[in-house]
């Protein structure tokens, strides 16, 4: 993989397609047998967590790069939007290194009546009054958090 500068948006979808590769080349490799066919197997999964893990670091360098100021520009009501400008929250404020976002935003069933979280390394850009995600809405919302830090 050459060595470009990437913005946290790309790098999250490559992240993603690089899981979605190893999940099916793990698939794979326990579908067939054999041994010319395993050592293949072995040396594509040993590429993809390669992969994985650079484009994991490369992520994490600039997320926290722009931690400090992106915290700091976060205010309360602004609304949080995926990267397809689909409306995700509300922020209710900034807790340690997550959006704390409004109850009103928490969703239905179990999950209505109390916050959610959102890490602030999914957080691309701020724009105006608007927090825009790295990740669609419907990817973001999978990876929002309880108050423990478990996924919701």
């Amino acid at each position: 993989m050459p060595d470009i500068s990437l913005d946290l948006a790309e790098i999250e979808r490559r992240i993603a397609a690089v899981r979605e590769n190893l999940i099916e080349l793990t698939e794979q490799a326990a579908a067939y047998s054999g041994g010319a066919v395993e050592e293949l197997n072995a040396r594509r999964i040993a590429d993809q967590e390669a992969q994985l893990d650079l484009l994991t670091r490369k992520r994490d360098e600039l997320i926290a790069r722009r931690r400090p100021e992106m915290r700091l520009s976060i205010k309360q009501h602004m609304e949080v939007i995926g990267a397809d400008g689909v409306h995700i929250g509300t922020v209710d404020r900034v807790e340690g290194g997550r959006i704390k976002l409004a109850k009103a935003d928490s969703g239905e069933g179990r999950h209505k009546g109390h916050h959610h979280f959102i890490d602030l390394g999914l957080v691309a850009e701020v724009e105006g009054e608007r927090v825009r995600l790295s990740a669609n809405a419907a990817v973001a919302v999978t990876m929002e958090e309880e108050r423990s830090g478990k996924a919701t």
